[in-house]
């Protein structure tokens, strides 16, 4: 999925939305469920990459995830970002996802990026 650049969010807190009363079920936060497993620039076609690994905890829910990637440079200055949403993860399912934006090519040439994910919400769906 293709994300549009400069998005900003303000909070990193993430948001959990139970579909039904609590119970003994096992509920995770969306930041323990999300991780950065690859990051990448590519400057001579203007790409940024991220991978993503997304592992929904929960013991019995399935969940969509929504967040964005940001990508800084080596010196941490903004290149991009990139809004996600992965969407029906089972519970404990794990599944790869890529994430990928363009940048605008200027003088500035990045040979590394980083990846952050800002701010993560996950909302439980039935079964």
């Amino acid at each position: 999925m293709t994300g549009a650049g400069g998005c900003a969010f303000p909070s990193k807190r993430g948001l959990v939305v139970p579909s039904s009363s609590p119970t003994s079920e096992t509920f995770t936060e969306p930041e323990s469920d999300v991780t950065v497993t690859g990051c990448k620039v590519d400057f001579a076609d203007g790409t940024l990459e991220a991978k993503l690994s997304v592992h929904n905890g929960n013991s019995r829910s399935g969940a969509t995830y929504n967040g964005t990637v940001v990508f800084n440079d080596e010196s941490g200055d903004y290149i991009g970002g990139a809004v996600f949403s992965v969407e029906r993860v089972g519970a404990g399912e794990t599944r790869p996802f890529p994430v990928s934006d363009t940048f605008l090519k200027g003088g500035h040439e990045p040979k590394h990026a980083k990846c952050t994910l800002r701010p993560l919400l996950k909302a439980h769906l039935n079964g």
